[in-house]
């Protein structure tokens, strides 16, 4: 039995995009808390360990804390607050 089909256009249409800036950085980082943020990827937190000690063996002026996400989609609100509360700049770790 013949019947209709719907033939449908494979390329679709992308949603247009806006840009956004990069975050403010600080002028300098001496004497700052510097937050190291494992994302929770395949060897971010490897990442995050030998950025920590790198920091730790040529700036021993700037303070590391070391924090880790449950997954790399954990949305951790308090976590980020935390971030913005008491560090000065931030580092996120996706692994490689």
């Amino acid at each position: 039995m013949a019947g209709k089909i719907t033939v449908l256009h494979p390329e679709g249409n992308a949603p247009t995009v806006g840009g956004k800036s990069l975050a403010p950085r600080p002028d300098t980082l001496d004497g700052r808390t510097v937050f190291l943020v494992d994302a929770g990827f395949e060897n971010s937190g490897d990442l995050i360990e030998q950025l920590g000690a790198s920091l730790q063996e040529h700036r021993p002026d700037i303070t590391t804390v070391t924090v880790h996400l449950s997954t790399p989609f954990d949305p951790a609100p308090g976590l980020y607050a935390r971030i913005a509360e008491e560090g000065d700049a931030a580092i996120l770790g996706v692994g490689l």
